[in-house]
């Protein structure tokens, strides 16, 4: 049976091996030796583990034989399964290729046919230790966390940057990733992302495209109204960008973030905004949630306590670092129930709903920043980020 089993296999590689030269990127053959492992093999072609099993539907990266023919994908390739109502053109993007590079690789005629479950190999053409860089979500939308991740032939020293802000990389098993904010008023179009691997480099275009948000004209009572002096904003602003300035190297949180108040959502995030009748010239940097005064606010993940104080503008706040350059803020509270320094849960009580600072009635001003950058709240109460 076991003999049996080997020969289906070879089968199945031999038939992989038949599409894989259709590719018309030359792959290379390789037969398995005595002691092999599939990562060994995978650096010494400088590729990953993964791209291997993909071009040879391994399931199991630990079950290899020796003797088996296996195709190994160019360096720097990656499979990719094609979902329904993608195109050509947007797998290019998001891989930062060509549609022209794509099509070569994979043999295609006509760009715009592509099929749903069609495996297309991406050509990267990145130099070596760098095998892969994924960016997610792309197109990107402004406010949106951006997620990198990168795949090296060997250990190297990994950097990068994103719109000229520093990219802070953390290793897991197989790959490393770093997280950028896009900011709510970033331009659309190309904003370039640079990683660098032991001195060797390359630049990836990330496309950015306009959100949908609508324009909100807020007015004031004449004692609030004097909370827009603007000496008094940027004194806060200057406070609160030290606070989300500093950056804790251990990951607090586990998944997506909870919402951390039961409300109506009264105001999203990124709303262009117009005051007392002036310009729309400002962005709301967070979503509120109507509820009444005394409503409870929990944490939106774990972290640890590192502003709990009343401000002028924001009104009673609270601030978490949940790690790595991440941080929630809660603003206009009635009551704080944290102090500076204290571990908190996902789900624990920080404090109270209010009407606190600049505000017209009870509510909740929640936001996330990513390095400084205020980005959409909700991305990571709906996704697992990375």
């Amino acid at each position: 049976m076991k003999t049996l089993a080997k020969l289906l296999v070879l089968i199945l590689v031999l038939s992989q091996l038949e599409i894989g030269t259709a590719w018309g990127q030359g792959p290379t053959a390789y037969t398995v030796q005595h002691g092999d492992t599939l990562y060994e093999i995978a650096l010494r072609y400088g590729t990953s583990v993964e791209a291997i099993a993909q071009a040879n539907g391994i399931a199991d990266p630990d079950f290899i034989f020796v003797g088996q023919r296996l195709v190994i994908p160019p360096s720097g390739g990656k499979i990719h399964v094609v979902q329904r109502g993608e195109t050509l053109s947007g797998i290019a993007l998001r891989y930062g290729t060509s549609v022209e590079a794509i099509a070569q690789a994979n043999g295609i005629a006509d760009p715009d046919l592509i099929y749903e479950s069609q495996q297309l190999l991406i050509p990267t053409s990145l130099p070596y230790p760098l095998i892969a860089v994924e960016v997610t979500p792309s197109p990107a939308i402004q406010g949106q966390t951006l997620v990198i991740k990168v795949r090296m032939g060997k250990e190297a020293a990994l950097k990068g940057s994103f719109d000229g802000r520093p990219l802070r990389f953390v290793a897991e098993e197989g790959y490393h990733w770093a997280l950028a904010g896009i900011h709510a008023l970033a331009h659309p179009g190309v904003h370039l992302l640079e990683i660098e691997a032991d001195g060797v480099k390359t630049t990836r275009a990330v496309q950015v495209v306009a959100g949908e948000f609508p324009v909100e004209y807020l007015y004031f009572s004449p004692e609030v109204r004097r909370l827009l002096d603007p000496a008094l904003i940027q004194a806060e602003r200057e406070r609160l960008a030290e606070v989300f300035a500093a950056f804790s190297p251990e990951k607090h949180w586990k998944g997506p973030f909870v919402v951390p108040v039961e409300g109506r959502l009264t105001s999203p995030f990124g709303a262009r905004r117009s005051y007392e009748g002036g310009p729309v010239a400002s962005y709301h940097g967070g979503v509120d949630y109507g509820a009444p005064e005394g409503t409870p606010v929990h944490a939106a993940e774990a972290g640890r306590i590192v502003l709990a104080e009343e401000l002028k503008v924001r009104g009673k706040a609270v601030v978490i670092d949940h790690g790595l350059g991440v941080m929630s803020g809660y603003w206009h509270l009635s009551e704080i129930d944290v102090e500076v320094g204290q571990e908190v849960e996902k789900g624990e009580l920080i404090g109270k709903v209010g009407n606190t600072g600049l505000s017209t009635a009870p509510h909740l001003h929640w936001e996330v920043q990513v390095g400084g950058v205020k980005v959409n709240p909700l991305q990571w109460a709906r996704w697992t980020i990375p």
